[in-house]
Formats: C-alpha cells, sequence, structure tokens
C-alpha cells in the first residue's frame, strides 16, 4: 500500500465529511485513511463509522481524549502504507494530490520526506487562494539535504516563515517524527528539527492541501492561559534542541530569529490578547534576553536594536516595539496561518 493518510477527529461532524469526501475523488487508489477519534462527544464516531461501512479503505480507531499529539502518534502506529499523509477534519486535498506525491515519490526514492506549499480554501466560497511562498517559488521541484531544506524552510530570511504545519509534510513511514503527548504546538515542538535529521528532502512547488483557516481569529477562543504557556515550554524546548542540532551556525541563528519572532510578532500580535498573557510572554522576553536579541532586525536598524536593549533592556524594548509595530513583529517572517 502507497499511503496511509492519518485523521484525527475530535468533535467534527459537521465538517468532517467535506476532508473525507476529497479523498473519495483522489483518481489515485492505493492509500488507506486512519481516522483516529480522540474521545468525540458529537456524531463525529457514528460519520466515521458510515463511511467505513461506505469504503474498506477507512478504518476507525478510538481513544479517551489525549490531545491532538497522542492521536497523531495513535495514527502512525496504525499505519500500514510505505508513507504517511496527514489530513485534518476540517481540510481536504486538491483533485489529483496523491497522484501527484506518488510522482514525486516514485521520481525521488531517496527522499524520506515531502515538503509542499498549499492553497487556503474560500472563506465565500470562491477559489482556493494558492499560499506558494518564496520558499517554494525560488526552491521548489528540488531534492535537497535535511539541512539544506531546514535552512530555506525555516531559517533563512528571504524565504523561511510558518511552513511547518503537519499537514504539508508526507513521511516515508521509517522516518516518521514522534509528538510530545500534551503539546498543543506540536508542530514547531518537533517538525523543522526533525526535518534537518533527514538525509534527502524533496520542497515541492504545486500545493496538494487545501486548508481551511479558522472563521474567528480573535485570540478569546482559542489563546488560553494554557497555550501561553505551552507555546513558552515549546520555544525553550526547541532552543535546547537547536544546540545539538548538526546544522551550521548560521543557519541555527537564523532559525533562532524564527522562533523569537513567532513568539514575539505572532503571538502578541494576535488580537484580544489577554493582558496577562501578553505580560507573561514580555517577562519570557526578559527572563531570556537571547530571545529578543536573535530577532534578525533589517541592517539598516539593527543598531537601533542594539541600542534600545543596551539602554530600556529587554522587557522594555519588547513593549516599546511592540506598541510601535502594533505587535506586527519585525519584519515579514510574522505572516502565514496557523492551526
Amino acid at each position: 500500500m502507497k499511503f496511509s493518510v492519518v485523521m484525527t477527529l475530535f468533535n467534527g461532524e459537521a465538517i468532517l465529511a467535506g476532508a473525507l469526501d476529497s479523498l473519495l475523488a483522489q483518481d489515485f487508489a492505493d492509500w488507506e485513511a486512519v481516522l483516529v477519534d480522540d474521545g468525540s462527544t458529537d456524531g463525529s464516531v457514528r460519520l466515521a463509522e458510515e463511511y467505513a461501512k461506505r469504503d474498506a479503505r477507512i478504518r476507525l480507531v478510538r481513544q479517551p481524549n489525549g490531545g491532538v499529539s497522542v492521536a497523531r502518534n495513535h495514527g502512525m502506529d496504525e499505519a500500514r502504507g510505505e508513507y504517511v499523509a496527514w489530513l485534518d477534519q476540517d481540510d481536504a486535498y486538491v483533485a489529483d494530490a496523491l497522484s501527484h506525491v506518488a510522482a514525486l515519490i516514485d521520481a525521488h526514492p531517496a527522499c524520506s520526506c515531502f515538503q509542499f506549499p498549499y492553497q487556503e480554501l474560500s472563506q465565500s466560497g470562491g477559489e482556493d487562494v494558492p499560499r506558494v511562498s518564496r520558499a517554494y517559488s525560488l526552491y521548489g521541484d528540488r531534492e535537497c539535504s535535511g539541512a539544506e531544506a531546514f535552512d530555506i524552510l525555516f531559517s533563512r530570511i528571504d524565504t523561511a516563515g510558518i511552513n511547518w504545519q503537519p499537514w504539508r509534510f508526507v513521511w516515508r513511514r521509517d522516518s516518521l517524527p514522534r509528538f510530545r503527548p500534551g503539546v498543543i504546538h506540536e508542530d514547531i515542538d518537533v517538525l523543522p528539527l526533525h526535518v534537518a535529521r533527514q538525509d534527502r528532502v524533496f520542497i515541492a512547488k504545486k500545493p496538494f492541501y487545501r486548508y481551511r483557516p479558522p472563521r474567528d481569529s480573535s485570540a478569546s477562543g482559542s489563546f488560553t492561559p494554557r497555550r501561553v504557556r505551552d507555546i513558552l515550554d515549546v520555544t525553550a524546548h526547541v532552543y535546547a534542541d537547536l544546540g545539538a542540532a548538526p546544522l551550521p551556525d548560521r543557519v541555527k541563528r537564523g532559525f533562532e530569529s524564527m522562533l523569537a519572532v513567532n513568539l514575539f510578532g505572532y503571538y502578541l500580535a494576535t488580537p484580544g490578547f489577554a493582558e496577562p498573557d501578553r505580560t507573561e510572554l514580555l517577562d519570557a522576553f526578559a527572563a531570556r534576553p537571547k530571545w529578543l536579541t536573535a530577532i534578525r532586525w533589517p541592517p539598516k536598524t539593527a543598531w537601533l536594536k542594539r541600542l534600545l536593549v543596551r539602554t530600556l533592556g529587554v522587557r522594555n524594548t519588547a513593549r516599546l516595539v511592540g506598541w510601535l509595530t502594533s505587535y506586527r513583529g519585525f519584519h515579514s517572517h510574522t505572516r502565514g496561518s496557523r492551526k
């Protein structure tokens, strides 16, 4: 079997059909779908069972609610295919997604990881919006080492961005990552450095995935104190792992900047972020000066960062820059979508 498509389910009764229909519509038939229900309390299980009865390639496995990291690991343990892809319950595949990926695999057998841009599903029902950043337009359709792929996708100031969502990857089964149980931001926590450890990676140029952005972008529903503590834990965890990674110092510095900008520019920029949570993040920058000083400012203004940090301190510098930029961050690294 060529592909195992792992889906984690949690109270997705209203949206699950679209994802499964996009899979059933594929023109490539050699796949299975492993649906891992993470303790749903709505009709998700009933709907998944109906699809499993319609098509024997669909299997449902159930677990007590343990979070998305546990569910992803469970699905990978159940997978039987040579390659594993993910499909979230509210998203979809493009029409020829699996045949496209299969052709790339056949053409690049040395690669254990395939990484893709994506299309954003229109909120109004119109055409998808391609999300093909410079990392893909400049370096797409090529095979490279894991270290080079890490640099292109996660480190370079001219191309790197939030390119680490799990659904943008297809993995050979013997190279699968493992997620830390209980971690909300499991993508940042594991995937970039796991890419760096691969011998060969293929960066594609054509999207195979259709991502549905959240309808409510406010922080009130999605950014809780637990999420704040989690992103701080994940950032510290990745910084620690980065030190031992077999990567050039230049690349490590670039990724340190990427992590810091993601933390400062995105989480502090989210509208409606509660002040206690904003304060906790600023306190974290004050406790770890490297997080702020790692951020790469445009060359002509780098002197200003040094001056501000020296005279105001890390915490006040973070507050000042946040106020001046409405917490939009320092450069284009802050742009991107997250789930």
